[in-house]
């Protein structure tokens, strides 16, 4: 998997690399939420894919629950 740098987010937004910076005091959710959708984008997962990974985990847990 390709890690996400501050240079990706920069190019994926259109600002510049000190902005993204400054979002990490003044807005670290958003630069969080940010980040995620930039990994997503740089290693091409998709939102079906996302959809998929949770329904996986959730049918998982229903197993381990009913082999309790």
């Amino acid at each position: 998997m390709k890690e996400i740098q501050y240079k990706d987010i920069a190019e994926y937004t259109g600002k510049s690399i000190n902005t993204i910076k400054g979002w990490k005091v003044k807005f670290p959710a958003l630069l969080e939420l940010v980040k995620l959708g930039a990994f997503c984008k740089k290693n091409n997962i998709t939102m079906e894919m996302i959809k998929s990974c949770i329904e996986i985990k959730k049918m998982a847990t229903q197993q381990e629950e009913t082999n309790k």
